[in-house]
């Protein structure tokens, strides 16, 4: 993949027009040219700060300070041929970052290197930091060199801390790229996970038996209805590459970083991710599965412009082309440019007979605060013949009511919220939201506080539900269960300000002046917008029919 262009500030602007006197190293000291580089990536100038690092490490090879920045540089911006140019530098001046033997390793097994991918192996574990990476990378090293019983590498890896899911995967894959793919296929099958790493194992088994060949096996690999299987049987039946094969001992620890990378962005070690992701990403650029892993680690790193380069790999048709958009569609709204998710997301949505294509659209509406089309959106869900992946019919009726009634049509949110009561009459969110939203307009407040007792009776430890009740209580006039109630729903949740304020209120007609106050002035530190001066009003003069909370 190509360095990522960043948006430059003023400052990266004035680096790019010093930018052709690197061709001239020589001309420049390997101190400026390192000061140069530190300022470009302060500045978000990747491709200038790159261009200075190679430079300043060609003028001062022997610098392990500036060979470890330009590593870290050359890996966050995905430029392997720095990368290691930095990383042999390294080597030689005996300066090797706990990670860099990954690197290494890999760049040496995919050349067929296979002692020196061993000595790496080797460094590792002497290392100790990475040690627990050394069963599953042995088992690949062996089954590059055709060694008998590599494979039994992985049992030691059971006992590392991986989890025996995720090492059962590591050798699912080597199995089918091996001379048993029998015994993958079983190990594939026997993934249970509740995130979506079976699928994923699936997918990337059945394109891995597609490249050997074994096109009735991959099929059966690729059950299950939802979109990511459906186009992989609609690639396999094509005779097109699913993508993402392990059929390589390279692209077994390619999958195997990516894999890690994934596990470790969910485990909040977003740079030790994003290291591996591109690690994995050199060994196998063209891996849709590497692809996405590589997206989601630079997210996690706040690089959400690069997260969407990565994607771009992942083109119309592919295999992954729906878990890519998921991605795509969370990124840009991250980055403020939601007419562009909103484009997207609508493209997504016409035509298609799934509902959960238009909940995408009508949550990212809502979001925008586009309640009519949300509540069209909803609409067009509730309609769609094939409901697998989206929400329950009430839990449909729900969302199109809120929308509408968050909009300001009351009148057709009600009948909605009415219509999810009517399907869903024992479920407590659509209890509590009806009867709520009727508190909030101070609508048959008797028929309120029983639909919202209800609910409390079915959770009676939910917050939200909590502070409906105690609000109910509060309108109906019975201000000391107002209170009690309402203590509690504090209790589960202390800094929520809209329970705070309505506490306060409680506290007030409850006779318990000074407690009022002190209790909206805790919940003004967390209020926003109109709730502020509502707030500040009461503390001031106390609790009116005019300042009383929603």
């Amino acid at each position: 993949m190509a360095p990522i262009t960043r948006t430059c500030s003023a400052v990266a602007l004035a680096l790019l027009a010093c930018a052709p006197a690197l061709s001239r190293p020589s001309e420049r000291s390997a101190l400026d040219l390192y000061m140069q580089a530190r300022l470009a990536d302060a500045s978000g100038a990747g491709d200038v700060a790159l261009q200075s690092y190679s430079a300043a490490l060609l003028e001062e090879p022997g610098n392990a300070v500036i060979a470890n920045r330009a590593l870290r540089q050359a890996i966050e911006n995905g430029d392997r041929k720095l990368a290691l140019e930095a990383a042999r530098k390294l080597e030689a001046a005996g300066e090797l970052p706990a990670d860099l033997p990954l690197l290494l390793l890999g760049d040496r097994l995919q050349a067929g290197d296979v002692t020196g991918a061993r000595a790496q192996a080797d460094q590792l574990e002497a290392d100790g930091n990475l040690a627990f990476l050394v069963p599953i990378l042995r088992g690949w090293i062996g089954l590059a060199a055709r060694q008998p019983g590599s494979l039994r590498e992985f049992d030691a890896a059971r006992k590392s801390g991986l989890g025996i899911g995720f090492v059962n995967q590591q050798r699912a894959m080597a199995e089918l790229s091996g001379s048993n793919p029998d015994a993958g296929i079983a190990l594939v099958k026997s993934i249970v996970a509740e995130d979506g790493r079976p699928r994923l194992a699936r997918i990337i088994a059945a394109a891995t038996l597609q490249r050997k060949g074994q096109k009735a096996a991959a099929l059966d690999m690729l059950e299950g209805s939802d979109q990511t299987m459906a186009l992989a049987r609609e690639q396999l039946s094509a005779g097109k590459p699913i993508g993402g094969a392990v059929d390589t001992p390279a692209r077994g620890v390619a999958f195997f970083y990516a894999s890690l990378a994934s596990d470790l962005v969910r485990d909040k070690a977003a740079a030790f991710a994003l290291t591996l992701a591109r690690y994995a990403q050199f060994l196998d650029p063209q891996s849709p599965y590497v692809a996405l892993s590589t997206a989601q680690a630079l997210a996690a790193n706040g690089l959400d412009t690069d997260a969407l380069a990565a994607l771009e790999s992942i083109r119309p048709g592919s295999t992954f082309m729906a878990l890519a958009d998921e991605s795509r569609l969370a990124l840009l709204e991250r980055l403020g440019r939601g007419d562009e998710a909103v484009a997207l997301a609508t493209s997504l949505s016409t035509g298609s007979t799934r509902a959960a294509d238009h909940v995408r659209l009508g949550d990212l509406l809502g979001r925008l605060n586009r309640r009519s089309e949300a509540a069209a959106a909803y609409q067009h869900a509730i309609d769609a013949p094939d409901q697998s992946g989206a929400p329950a019919l009430w839990g449909l009726y729900m969302l199109k009511g809120s929308a509408l009634a968050q909009q300001g049509d009351w009148e057709a949110g009600r009948a909605a919220l009415r219509k999810a009561l009517e399907l869903g009459p024992d479920q407590p969110a659509a209890l509590n939201f009806l009867g709520y939203s009727m508190l909030e307009r101070r609508e048959n407040i008797p028929e309120a506080l029983r639909l919202v007792a209800k609910a409390s009776a079915m959770r009676p430890d939910d917050v939200a539900i909590t502070d409906s009740l105690g609000w109910a209580y509060f309108l109906s006039g019975d201000y000391e269960k107002a209170v009690s109630t309402l203590e509690m729903a504090v209790d589960l949740e202390p800094i929520e300000p809209t329970i705070g304020e309505h506490l306060g209120d409680a506290y007030w007609r409850a006779g318990r002046r000074v407690d009022a106050r002190y209790t909206w002035r805790a919940a003004l530190l967390l209020a926003e917008g109109s709730d502020v001066a509502r707030l500040e009003n009461k503390i001031d003069t106390g609790l009116t029919d005019t300042n009383m909370a929603r």
